[in-house]
Formats: C-alpha cells, structure tokens, sequence
C-alpha cells in the first residue's frame, strides 16, 4: 500500500513551485522533516530556541553532562576568528545560536565563513574543573581535574522565517586522573543532538506541523492514499522509508557524477532497507537484484576512492550472492588485487577453469570479454610477484588477441627491460 503514496501524484498547494522540468517542490517540507525528526528525540534533549528566547551554553552543559558553573573556566571559539571568554557568567549566558538571528534590517547573517573556512560551522573548546576552579569549589574532588569539552555546531538547514535546525555535537575526552577508572584504553563520550531555532510563535508552529501530519496518518489509515497532498506524502516516506528505489536512483546518479561519498550514503540507505526487509522475508526478485546491485555501487565507490578495505566487504557480497554478471567478479578481483590478497590469482585461476569448460557454442562477447580480463590481472599479479617469465606467457596470449593492447605491450617491455639489466 505504501507503494502507491509514491507513484500517484495529487492536487499542489498554491505554495508549490513549479519546475520546467514537470516537477514541483513544495519547500514547506525543510523545516517539517526536520521538525518530524526533532520530535523522535528523548524529550530531555529537545532544545528550541528563538530570537526572544535563547539557548545559553550552560543550561546545555547542565543538562547533558552534569557541568556546574563554579567549574568552567575557559571558552575557546573559533567561529572564523578565534576568541576567548574567561569569565564563567559569560560562559554560562553564552548564546549558541546567536548567528542565527536577523540583523536590524531583517536579513540573515548565518551564511559566513566559520571554522577552518569552512561555511557557518563552529567549534567551542570548553575548559573546566582547572586547579585554580577547584580552589573555590566546595566539591574538592580530583575527579575530572582539567576536564575539556569539545563542541561542533553544523551550519543550519530548514527554512527561513519559520525555523532552523542546527546540529550540535559534543566530545567529552578522557581526564588524566579518570583513566584508571575505566580500564584499558578508555574511550571518550561522544553525544549529538538537534536543536531547533524559531521564527514564528511555537503555538503556529505546532498547529501547523500537526495539521499535516495528523491528516497524512488520518488517510493513510483510511486507505485514501489517492488523497494524499505533496507534504503528507513526503513525511510518510520519512517515517515508513519506503524510498529504496529513490535512494538507488540518486547513488546512480551522483556516482556518474563522481560523487562517490555522497553515493555511498544513498546507496547504504537502499541496502541497510533491503537487509531488512530480507530479515523480514519481504524481500522480491527484484528488490533482491537492488540488493545485490546496491552492494557492488557502495564497494564500486569505496574502490574509487582507494578505501579498498571497505570496499572489500560489498564487492565480496555482490560477487558471491549474484546469479550472473562478470562486472561483479571483475570488481572483485580488483578489489583482492589491491589489498594484496594471497587468493586473487585463486580466484581468478578458478574463474579461467569455469570458463574453459564452456562449449564454443554457450561462449558469448561477455565470456571473451572476462577472459580477456582475467588474463590480464593473472599476468599483472604474476609481475608483482617477479614471475616474469610467466607473466610473459599471458601478456602475448593477449597480444595474440588484440596485437594494440597499451597494457599488454607496456608490461611487456617493463619486463624486458628487467630481464637484461
């Protein structure tokens, strides 16, 4: 049923832009998913702020990590310059979201240059519990004696004059004297959390999210999908992920771009689904070809970007669960190759045997193609392992069959300039 919110396409509101490609956005749907996620978070780590009320530094450090004010002591920012507060009132009032109010004449400012030049991103350096604190301190304890706390503030996303959404990540590392406490290699705390930043009054804002959500659950459970306007439909998908087939046509897409994080991170999504749904014992034909396609464009990726340990795991998967298709093996040869593999030339000696057994009749362009492949990374690993001799065998078995081959004729005189030295 979920299927169908996707495929069948209902009445746009006024506030729709209109591409000339057919297409529309509705923009509204920024700041709702967001909002949609912010509301999924435990409600003790749910932070809103506004251009009248502000989130203060120390109601956050408070609240998440148990730092009192009589414990700070520094704070560094590097916001694009680099400054310091000494002053623990300071500290503590300190506004994080403070570049995200309007200036004087309505316009936003958050769009600058931040940290490490990178666009409106912001690290605070937070020392606290220093010996010179502690002498103050009713608590005496050593305990997290010169305790450090690292915070990321991301640039925001969701929409302007309605609300903001920052992400906000801490890491708490470990202090000297806490080390024994926690055995071998203890590990530092890590924590992150989205805070939302209003424009508008947040009695609006709840009755508009509501409105639309609320409707798009109410026609979802009266089966009136048909029904279902741009905002209702996209904030279904968010909460169901019925979006495989999205996020394996974007990996596609960006990947012929030479995007390949960003392709990573699409293709992940289609295939962490389709694992599930596999668990599930959901899974079709087809979405079992998206699963094993998806597997060798994540391992594809990671091979391009010379992360060949990673891309191991994928290609390895694509090549052993596929029914058919050298480009999956190919792939995967590569990828053993590159990692230095004792088993490549196993592999692909296995691969030659399999293929020698075929009729002259059953053998297609595919089969001579492989072969071809094959023989030139069996005569690639035999160079590397010094088998010139060998290698040579291959390199003119290759020539035999395409006399202008670069690779074949460049390993051969490499090798010939070897043997005579």
């Amino acid at each position: 049923m979920l299927r169908n919110i996707f495929k069948k396409d209902s009445k746009k509101k006024d506030t729709i832009l209109e591409f000339k490609d057919g297409t529309s956005m509705d923009f509204d749907i920024f700041w709702l998913r967001r909002e949609l996620e912010f509301r999924h978070i435990n409600e003790n780590y749910q932070f809103r702020a506004s251009e009248k009320k502000h989130l203060k530094l120390g109601k956050i450090i408070n609240s998440l990590f148990d730092i009192r004010k009589e414990e700070v002591s520094t704070l560094s920012i590097n916001d694009g310059t680099l400054s310091i507060i000494e002053d623990e009132n300071e500290i503590w009032n300190y506004e994080l979201l403070s570049r995200l109010k309007r200036n004087e004449k309505g316009k936003y400012d958050y769009h600058t240059e931040g940290c490490s030049k990178l666009t409106n991103q912001i690290v605070l350096t937070l020392g606290y519990r220093t010996y010179e604190k502690r002498d103050n301190d009713k608590d005496k304890s050593i305990s997290k004696q010169d305790g450090i706390l690292i915070i990321h503030m991301q640039r925001p996303d969701g929409l302007k004059d309605k609300t903001l959404y920052s992400q906000i990540s801490f890491l708490q590392p470990i202090t000297k004297l806490e080390r024994s406490k926690f055995g071998i290699n203890p590990q530092p705390k890590s924590f992150s959390i989205l805070v939302a930043y209003d424009y508008r009054d947040k009695t609006e804002i709840d009755n508009e999210f509501n409105t639309v959500f609320n409707s798009a659950k109410q026609k979802l459970k009266d089966n009136k999908i048909s029904e279902l306007d741009y905002l209702e439909r996209e904030l279904l998908s968010l909460m169901y992920h019925p979006e495989i087939g999205k996020d394996y046509f974007f990996g596609k897409k960006v990947m012929e771009e030479s995007r390949f994080w960003d392709a990573i991170v699409y293709f992940e999504n289609a295939f962490n689904g389709l694992q599930k749904k596999w668990w599930d014992k959901r899974l079709s034909d087809e979405e079992y070809e998206i699963l094993i396609e998806s597997s060798f464009y994540i391992g594809y990726c990671y091979y391009e970007i010379g992360l060949y340990d990673k891309a191991y795991k994928y290609l390895e998967f694509s090549s052993t669960l596929s029914r058919e298709g050298y480009k999956y093996q190919s792939e995967y040869i590569n990828c053993l190759i590159a990692l230095h593999d004792i088993r490549s030339i196993m592999i692909i000696e296995n691969n030659l045997e399999q293929l020698s057994k075929k009729n002259e009749e059953e053998r297609g362009e595919s089969d001579y193609y492989f072969y071809m492949f094959l023989i030139r990374r069996k005569a690639y690993c035999l160079i590397e392992l010094n088998q010139l001799e060998q290698a040579k065998k291959y390199l003119k078995q290759i020539l035999e069959n395409d006399p202008e081959n670069e690779f074949a004729n460049n390993e051969l005189e490499f090798i010939n300039d070897q043997m005579n030295q």
